[in-house]
């Protein structure tokens, strides 16, 4: 949230919906919470896709730091 707050992009390693393990630069945005009976989820722009994406909170293994900075394309929610 630090991170997300001050503008600086984290490296996250998830897991993917297919099982895999993924690693990827993202822009923090917001963390919301789930339909309910799930996991809330951490929204992001990913730069591997070029896209907007979100994690279950439960599937996030690392958050790492980049101290790279980004110009956000929405409001922070953090």
């Amino acid at each position: 949230m630090e991170e997300a707050r001050a503008q600086r992009t984290v490296l996250i390693t998830a897991a993917e919906s297919d099982g895999s393990v993924e690693t990827r630069e993202i822009e923090p945005y917001s963390l919301r919470p789930g339909k309910p009976g799930t996991e809330p989820r951490l929204f992001g722009w990913c730069m591997t896709r070029n896209a907007i994406r979100s994690w279950s909170v439960s599937n996030i293994r690392l958050s790492v730091p980049t101290g790279n900075s980004f110009s956000p394309r929405w409001p922070v929610e953090f």
